[in-house]
């Protein structure tokens, strides 16, 4: 494997569509919950027995439902009750994301600390994102979360070719660089092929190039970028950020960073990293 062949990603994808390499499988309640977020008329009942297959996804939502992040003027505890309060779509959406970490973990060591790690950098982002794009912008907060969530899913095509090539895990560093090369397309492609919405299977690709414009609120390009540069400030990050020397104030539209360090700013975060990293 030459690590600096820029066709790496196209030669990887070929071989994704040539059935030589599988792509990562989603969970059955990750697919399930996608065929539910295209349900325009699925109920909160409805969508409670599909995430109620899922005590740890069960016992996050209530927690977020009941968070000062999200709360109303009453605890509750029941399912379908808490869907109603944070919405369906919402859930759908978040739930999908938070499915997703069963897939981050590998039969070996070094390529299983790569993925918790890589796991790891994406939900700090999603809770960065969550509550940007809530105090920021217009862009729903759950497709800013999944976006943060989801943008790096090209790393596990990777890591797993990699797991197979041992050549490839004498060089960890040299492996990284190669996943902050390619990870990007291939992420584009698989959720393509989950049939992820567009705004969300596209930016993985979009990140590279996030334009900045000044007369509008930011969209979720921004709002990402924004979250991951943050994340990166946290040195929370795993892979590297492609910011083009941009930076979230920018990003933004705002004048200085103090929006992004008050007070209130500071305790949503703390909210959405215990319900996203289940941090304490």
């Amino acid at each position: 494997m030459v690590y600096t062949n820029t066709e790496f990603a196209d030669r990887l994808i070929a071989e994704i569509q040539a059935n030589k390499l599988k792509l990562p499988t989603q969970p059955e309640v990750a697919v399930r919950l996608r065929e539910c977020a295209e349900n325009p008329n699925l109920s909160a009942v409805q969508l409670s027995q599909v995430i109620g297959h899922d005590p740890a996804l069960t016992a996050r939502f209530i927690q977020i439902a009941n968070s000062p992040l999200m709360r109303g003027q009453s605890q509750i505890s029941s399912l379908p009750n808490v869907i109603s309060r944070l919405g369906v779509k919402f859930v759908c959406n978040v739930a999908t994301g938070l499915a997703m970490e069963q897939i981050f973990q590998a039969t070996n060591d070094t390529i299983d600390k790569i993925m918790r790690d890589v796991w790891a950098a994406s939900a700090h982002v999603a809770a960065y994102a969550h509550v940007i794009a809530k105090r920021f912008s217009n862009v729903p907060v759950d497709s800013a979360s999944l976006a943060g969530m989801m943008y790096q899913i090209g790393a596990l095509p990777i890591l797993s070719y990699a797991q197979d090539h041992e050549e490839l895990l004498e060089d960890t560093d040299q492996l990284l660089e190669t996943i902050n090369q390619h990870h990007a397309k291939i992420s584009e492609f698989i959720l393509k092929a989950w049939k992820f919405p567009e705004e969300i299977s596209m930016l993985p690709t979009q990140l590279a190039n996030v334009e900045i414009n000044p007369t509008s609120k930011p969209g979720l390009a921004q709002v990402v970028q924004a979250a991951i540069i943050k994340t990166h400030e946290m040195d929370m990050h795993y892979l590297k950020s492609a910011n083009n020397g941009t930076d979230a104030i920018q990003l933004l539209g705002l004048e200085n960073a103090e929006p992004l360090n008050n007070e209130a700013f500071q305790d949503s975060l703390a909210e959405s990293l215990k319900f996203y990293c289940q941090l304490n």
